[in-house]
């Protein structure tokens, strides 16, 4: 039986905890950089590329930028990561409101104002079509490794893995990568799930991976289609 009253169960181990780096240590990349094939020049380069439409409101895109060099300083500490997501759900937050409040600016004047909780303007944008599934420049690429992940999955279920450990992975044909267009539901996803995320992060979540350009590459695609 667990008890909350023995000393070693309030005890992490530093390496959980991810204390303050010494400052002779401070320039070095966090240890667990050493398990992925990439180099802080390429993160940086993969960054630079990720750019918000000029007519961003200007806190949205103080805070995106901000999360852009929290993604890239997670290469000397790694629990960046879900700091830069996290910041950068505030900046599509702030684009939201802003939008929302511009496009109904007086309508509202004899109206309850509805709570503008990020669920409420994620469903706003899907329902409104502020956000489309053609807008987002990512979507074939996630197509297709929605396609590889079906075909290599079904493949798994049939390998034997006792006589060959290895199985080759195969990519997708273009007749898969079509199939699995028309299945991804890119807008319906990014509004149901964003405020869960994010309210996860916020929330003091232990979720520790290394996916902050990732979630920063669809939020810029989101916050660009709605300042076009």
């Amino acid at each position: 039986m667990h008890s909350c009253n023995k000393k070693e169960d309030r005890i992490m181990n530093d390496n959980d905890i991810d204390r303050l780096k010494k400052l002779a240590e401070v320039y070095l990349p966090d240890e667990r950089q050493h398990y992925f094939s990439t180099t802080l020049e390429r993160e940086h380069e993969r960054l630079s590329e990720i750019q918000l439409n000029t007519t961003t409101p200007r806190t949205a895109l103080q805070l995106f930028e901000t999360a852009k060099n929290l993604s890239l300083y997670s290469w000397f500490v790694y629990r960046f990561h879900q700091v830069a997501e996290l910041t950068a759900f505030s900046a599509l937050e702030v684009a939201l409101k802003e939008k929302y409040e511009n496009e109904t600016l007086g309508e509202q004047s004899e109206k309850k104002q509805p709570k503008l909780t990020l669920y409420f303007l994620m469903q706003h944008a899907k329902d409104n079509e502020w956000i489309k599934n053609e807008g987002f420049p990512s979507l074939y690429s996630r197509a297709w490794s929605l396609a590889e992940d079906k075909k290599n999955s079904k493949h798994a279920q049939l390998h034997d893995f006792d006589k060959e450990p290895e199985m080759i992975c195969e990519a997708p044909s273009k007749q898969e990568v079509d199939e699995a267009l028309k299945e991804l539901d890119l807008v319906s996803a990014v509004a149901e799930n964003t405020n869960k995320i994010r309210n996860d992060l916020a929330h003091g979540s232990n979720i520790l991976h290394s996916n902050s350009l990732s979630t920063l590459v669809l939020v810029a695609e989101v916050i660009n289609q709605l300042y076009e």
